[in-house]
């Protein structure tokens, strides 16, 4: 017997097309998840190999009848019997295609170099390989691009428990495969420079130093290995990357300041003094030509009556708003001109009008008065043209709704800001500081901008959204425009090139054509009462799901029939505001933003 064989298959089992048992070799082990390839010679002297997926792995003596027996046999040696040890096999292919089971007793070897790219699949991703994860071994387990760019499917879904399934840092691994790799390079293709990926970050300032290399890399040389056998020989943080952050609250008019703490808000760097932090917030102008009202109402959960007060309201503050004359970003609302539809009206130029042809909108708080005075006045009286003769009952409850909004989101709504704009290839939406409804608006906002850019375009060059608590956005119950949007994502984004990462704790909680229209599925650590949810898992891995240690992950792809276990390397970019404190600075820091970062890390 060749020195590489580790056991046969086992003939006291059945081994059919889709499992077999292999008896272990003495001396010999095979883990979880290791593959392993068995060849034979069919009658006609072909070739044949069955590749196939350790699932399950036992140990028997055989001879024990009864408990005691097992001491008499493995110690005593009063009674005769011998230990087996098997594992129980999954199959991947067979190459050549035939469906046929491997020959009982044939050699199991494990699968290395060729055997494992063929056991895998590489061989029909024809250049399309991006290396995603880890296996058991430390080998590059690779995924096919069309999968991922749109070209055969596309959109990545990744489940698992919150804090410990390592969700958002497997969505910052892809994305740093993508771009920050020649492996991924090469992929984007000619259009590649110009592919950009948005991050909405909603776990406190984390994501805000993604720029920064990691002081904690390398933690040992495990870290260095992993890295190294993905490809790449020496990590760093994101190379181009622009960070944004709403408007403070209680900022001045016209001022662009964040409530960030973890950054400074400026600093110096080879061209001179730059913003770190970019303030973003949407114009009254911008607010009323983009329809975003609907966003402002995304959560109400369910159609109501309010839902057409707000299309009717939408539509005539679009009729009736102006450029303000000398404040840019500021409108002024003067008489109605144009049809209801919303996109004719927003093709037509306006010129500037002064202040004293209508009233003038510089902020949020001023649109709601505006509204007010036109929905409710004191005697209760409403216009039928903004409410479409709507009960006043309904026309209130929209009214509470505005009210509630302002204090969440006022700030965002104002003259001197303007939108988060994909101008580098990682662009990071800070959200984690705002309210539920203000997230839900600013992603709203920023992805129908997104989708809009992209219609008629062409699928190059590609957008990538990364969107954590997508249960938050899309939640599998009631309606919303925001949820409206995110189907349409799901459903056209793949010929469009916006392609999502969505992450969620569990799928189940989501609207269903979200997950099921991702073409690569990731699960890390799962609830042991929702694993069964996921029917893409194998028995054996549901179980798993919910022992997983963090940084271990399941892929699932269409071109491998069978779910992959994966891990990935420690990340040499930031990914918190410990990890990036100790980094090299661009330029010195002063006194008071050491001090700041200091007092956020609890130190002294």
């Amino acid at each position: 017997m060749n020195d590489d064989v580790v056991g046969l298959v086992d003939g006291s089992l059945p081994a059919t097309t889709r499992r077999f048992a292999v008896a272990l070799e003495e001396g010999a082990h095979l883990q979880l998840d290791e593959l392993v390839v068995v060849e034979q010679e069919l009658e006609d002297g072909a070739p044949l190999a069955h590749y196939g997926i350790v699932v399950e792995g036992s140990g028997q003596i055989e001879g024990a009848a009864f408990a005691s027996d097992t001491a008499r046999i493995a110690r005593d040696g009063t009674m005769p019997g011998l230990t087996a040890r098997r594992v129980e096999v999954q199959v991947l292919r067979t190459v050549p295609e035939l469906w046929l089971a491997p020959e009982p007793g044939a050699p199991v070897r494990r699968a290395q170099g060729v055997h494992r790219e063929l056991a895998l699949f590489c061989d029909q991703m024809e250049g399309r390989r991006l290396p995603v994860g880890l296996d058991q071994s430390g080998a590059a387990v690779h995924a096919d691009f069309a999968f991922m760019n749109g070209e055969r499917g596309g959109h990545v879904s990744i489940s698992g428990i919150s804090g410990v399934a390592t969700k958002t840092s497997y969505a910052l691994f892809l994305l740093y495969m993508l771009f920050e790799t020649p492996a991924g390079r090469r992929l984007l293709g000619q259009a590649g420079p110009q592919a950009r990926a948005v991050i909405f970050n909603v776990k406190g300032e984390d994501l805000l130093h993604i720029d920064l290399p990691n002081a904690r890399y390398p933690r040992d040389e495990r870290d260095r290995e992993g890295w190294a056998a993905l490809g790449v020989q020496a990590p760093g943080p994101f190379g181009d990357v622009r960070l944004w952050a709403p408007r403070a609250r209680g900022a001045a008019e016209g001022a662009r300041v964040t409530d960030v703490r973890t950054r400074p808000h400026r600093e110096r760097d080879g061209d001179g003094e730059r913003a770190v932090v970019e303030a973003f917030g949407w114009s009254p102008w911008e607010f009323i030509r983009g329809g975003l009202l609907r966003f402002v109402l995304a959560d109400e959960g369910e159609r109501t009556q309010v839902a057409f007060v707000e299309q009717r309201v939408r539509v005539q503050l679009a009729r009736h708003a102006w450029p303000l004359a000398g404040q840019p970003g500021a409108a002024v609302m003067c008489a109605a001109e144009g049809g209801f539809d919303l996109e004719r009206l927003v093709a037509r130029g306006r010129s500037e009008r002064p202040a004293g042809d209508g009233v003038p909108i510089r902020s949020f708080a001023d649109l709601v008065d505006y509204l007010t005075g036109l929905l409710a006045d004191e005697k209760g009286y409403s216009e039928p043209a903004w409410t479409g003769g709507t009960q006043s009952n309904t026309v209130m409850a929209f009214l509470r709704r505005l009210y509630a909004a302002s204090p969440r989101l006022g700030q965002l709504v104002a003259t001197g800001v303007r939108p988060p704009a994909l101008e580098r290839r990682v662009n990071v939406i800070d959200l984690h500081d705002l309210h539920d409804s203000a997230q839900r608006f600013v992603v709203g906002a920023v992805l129908a901008e997104v989708f809009a850019a992209k219609q008629g375009a062409g699928r190059e060059p590609l957008r990538f959204v990364v969107l954590d608590e997508l249960n938050k956005y899309a939640p599998r119950e009631g309606q919303s425009p925001l949820k409206d949007l995110l189907v349409d994502i799901a459903a056209r984004g793949r010929s469009l090139g916006v392609l999502l990462i969505g992450a969620q704790q569990s799928a189940a909680e989501v609207e269903p054509a979200l997950p099921r229209n991702a073409a690569i599925k990731v699960a890390g650590r799962l609830d042991a009462g929702e694993a069964g949810d996921y029917r893409f898992l194998t028995p054996e891995l549901r179980e798993r799901a919910s022992r997983f240690l963090p940084g271990t992950m399941v892929l699932d792809q269409p071109i491998v029939p069978a779910p992959i276990p994966i891990r990935f390397p420690f990340p040499a970019f930031a990914t918190n505001p410990g990890e990036g404190a100790l980094a090299p600075a661009r330029a010195p820091a002063s006194e008071e933003a050491l001090a700041a970062a200091l007092a956020e890390l609890g130190g002294s």
